[in-house]
């Protein structure tokens, strides 16, 4: 059962894109949006984009190697 509401505004271009969608797939534009929350943010099988992004960061970490972060600060303040 739906308990909350919400308004979110879309522009006029997006609102007609929906409202075909909805039409086709013989929905509402509501379920639409409940859906693709659904699927984007609480699905279970895929990773959130937090996650990637740290994992991301880890992986161009490893190529970096041997950075000496010392030796940088110092090469700056030379200037």
């Amino acid at each position: 059962m739906l308990a909350k509401r919400t308004n979110i505004l879309f522009d006029e271009e997006l609102w007609f894109k929906l409202l075909t969608l909805a039409e086709i797939r013989k929905s509402s534009i509501g379920n639409l949006v409940r859906t693709a929350v659904k699927d984007l943010y609480f699905s279970g099988n895929d990773r959130s984009v937090l996650a990637k992004t740290v994992d991301e960061i880890r992986r161009v970490r490893k190529t970096i190697g041997g950075v000496n972060y010392k030796e940088l600060i110092n090469e700056g303040r030379k200037y």
